[in-house]
């Protein structure tokens, strides 16, 4: 649906950037403003915002009909044809609207779509990928109350999936028994990533081919949305008895989650977090085994703003959402992964799950 409202934020923060008009392409910074979620294909489609607040919709023919469904009857919509291409529709909607002199883009726009309009009116552009981003960091109580829903779903899923697995099992198919939880629980758009033995040594592992072992680490990494808005959560399991090595790296990741979870509070930047939590593993001798950052914004995507990572200085504030995710990865061993996602209260961090963090043996 339609959110005027965000649209006059996203213009306040064009304006504080001396962003004429910004180009939002299909991507979830378009779903977040409209409601729109067409088909990101080789057609240049999406919405344009003028710093004043105002904005037009651009579309080929064949998705006009969702457009007017999704935008209503009073938002001007350019339409253009297979053949015609979209540069005479743009053209006619900067005569109404004006040619801005510094067009932003979201990360969604393509060079080959951009770079035609740009030659065409002789636009400047601009990076504008945190545009959209600083309005989506900060969360309504209607935001929280679904990311926090969604979060008692993955606790579930991980109640009911810890049951399930034992040695035997291929990934691909503890892989298919969490989607099918997670989607009989009202989830969608479930993506699961189980890593046994060895493979739990991967932080982005995705091939899912290996097959659970006595004395393997299990690593599962999993999201889904509910209600347009996702959860994102890791538990490492141990089949059988864990070794002394396992143990002590367990313990380590655990104390860094904590760490991270401790100093968050309203005030403190993002780096600052990632900072708590690596130092703990720093500390332990295991820095270069934590290979990414610590964390990640949540909410209609599974990344967002802001970034919990040695660079990010943002300032964090009431509201924010994102991950604490800390681990350790010994190439040709395993790897140990514990994640969270929180949002910061008056009292600090909030955790949206609540499955035990402590050591699990299955």
């Amino acid at each position: 649906m339609l959110n005027t409202e965000r649209i006059q934020k996203v213009a306040t923060v064009m304006g504080s950037e001396e962003i004429d008009a910004l180009f939002v392409s299909a991507s979830s910074d378009l779903e977040y403003l409209t409601g729109l979620t067409p088909i990101d294909d080789e057609r240049f489609k999406g919405i344009c915002i003028y710093s004043d607040g105002s904005f037009f919709a651009l579309t080929p023919k064949l998705c006009l009909d969702e457009f007017k469904e999704d935008l209503g009857d009073d938002v001007d919509i350019f339409a253009w044809s297979d053949e015609e291409g979209p540069l005479k529709a743009i053209s006619q909607a900067f005569t109404k609207y004006g040619v801005p002199g510094l067009l932003g883009v979201n990360d969604s726009v393509k060079a080959s779509h951009i770079l035609p309009v740009s030659e065409e009116h002789g636009l400047k552009l601009k990076n504008a990928r945190t545009v959209v981003a600083a309005v989506r960091m900060h969360k309504s109580e209607e935001e929280i109350d679904l990311l926090s829903k969604n979060g008692a779903l993955a606790d579930e899923v991980l109640k009911q999936i810890a049951t399930f697995i034992k040695p035997g099992l291929s990934e691909r198919q503890v892989q298919a028994k969490l989607v099918e939880i997670y989607e009989s629980l009202g989830g969608e758009e479930v993506g699961a990533g189980p890593s046994a033995g060895s493979n739990s040594a991967l932080p982005h592992y995705n091939k899912f081919t290996g097959v659970i072992e006595k004395s393997d680490v299990l690593r599962l990494g999993f999201g889904a949305r509910f209600k347009g808005y996702c959860s994102d959560t890791t538990r490492t399991f141990f089949i059988g008895e864990p070794t002394e090595e396992q143990r002590k790296v367990y313990a380590i990741v655990l104390e860094a989650w904590m760490a991270g979870e401790s100093v968050v509070k309203e005030g403190v930047r993002a780096c600052d977090v990632d900072r708590a939590a690596r130092g703990v593993i720093e500390k332990a001798g295991y820095g270069e085994f934590f290979p990414h950052r610590t964390g990640h914004g949540i909410g209609i995507a599974e990344h967002e703003l802001p970034d919990i990572s040695a660079t990010d200085q943002t300032v964090l504030k009431k509201g924010m959402a994102f991950s604490i995710e800390p681990g350790i990865y010994l190439p040709g061993k395993f790897g140990v992964r514990i994640e969270d996602c929180v949002t910061i209260t008056e009292k600090g961090a909030q955790s949206f799950t609540d499955f035990p963090r402590e050591l699990i043996v299955l």
